[in-house]
């Protein structure tokens, strides 16, 4: 079997290894009895390398097969995505009209969220998004319970909506999660989504309150969140719980030592429990730091 130069990224994960380890090259040619010119090619692209003189680099180098499969399938994971982002992502004018025209004729919700994705994977044209948002808080007004692609649609817009949209869509943001537990709907993939998509409205939008001042708004939220089901204990819910509870000691108690305490240990427990790919999405719902969390939440101090 041999290793051809194609889209599965070989030469480029041994390149890599062979950069991490450090071994001289003059080793590796010496002991995988291959030429410095086929070795070379190899690495730059040209020709193949047989499986049995793959192996036995490895072996100097001190990586596992099985190491440098999992490297080298994540570097192909990545140009697919890569190739996937520059086939969605262009947005134009025509696009956000074909997407409200077909949204007027079916009031399918699908359509709107599809092309605000699509926005939100590329580079978010604010004169763009400024001529789908009326539709979009059109939709969200009119809604008493939230369905899973309405919690979406709201989750990604909220930044984009008056303070006033949100205080009026929140009391149903409330009432569907309410709703969600007192008829037990937490057990399936969809409602554990739509459930972390309703706590993340809740955290966003206390965090809100604070940045627009109007702090007693949130004291329902805190209650809320402190009176879930104990039943509802995922990993997702429990860092919800835990943020809401560093807002609380930062700007209600006013203990910004005890905040930046917690609020590190949760970071920490991120980085040790969740997979790396993980880790920027909660970053941003964290604000990336302590720092940036605590302009964020207390804006009139800065």
């Amino acid at each position: 079997m041999a290793f051809h130069i194609d889209e599965n990224h070989y030469n480029e994960a041994l390149k890599f290894f062979i950069r991490e380890k450090g071994v001289p090259v003059k080793i590796i040619l010496a002991h995988a009895d291959i030429s410095r010119s086929r070795f070379y090619g190899y690495l730059n692209g040209a020709g193949d390398l047989a499986m049995s003189r793959l192996i036995s680099i490895l072996e100097i180098i001190h990586v596992s097969l099985d190491e440098f499969m999992l490297y080298a399938r994540s570097l192909q994971e990545d140009c697919s995505q890569n190739e996937q982002h520059s086939k969605l992502t262009v947005v134009d004018e025509l696009t956000i009209e074909q997407a409200l025209d077909t949204y007027r004729k079916t009031k399918d919700v699908a359509v709107i969220v599809s092309v605000i994705d699509r926005m939100n994977m590329g580079d978010r044209d604010i004169k763009l998004l400024k001529k789908i948002l009326p539709t979009v808080r059109d939709i969200l007004s009119r809604r008493h319970y939230f369905s899973l692609i309405d919690a979406h649609l709201l989750l990604m817009t909220m930044d984009n909506l008056r303070y006033d949209d949100l205080r009026m869509m929140l009391p149903f943001v409330r009432k569907t999660i309410l709703h969600q537990q007192s008829s037990q709907q937490i057990g399936s993939v969809t409602e554990i989504r739509r459930q972390h998509i309703l706590l993340t409205i809740i955290y966003q939008y206390t965090l809100r309150t604070f940045h627009e001042q109007a702090n007693d708004d949130a004291k329902i939220d805190f209650n809320l969140i402190d009176n879930l089901d104990a039943t509802i204990s995922d990993w997702y819910t429990n860092v919800i719980r835990k943020l809401m509870t560093v807002i609380q000691t930062l700007v209600v108690t006013d203990n910004e030592y005890e905040a930046r305490v917690a609020y590190n240990n949760i970071l920490a427990a991120v980085y040790a429990i969740q997979p790396q790919s993980a880790w920027n999405s909660y970053e941003q719902l964290m604000h990336s730091n302590f720092n940036d969390f605590k302009a964020y939440a207390l804006p009139q101090r800065y």
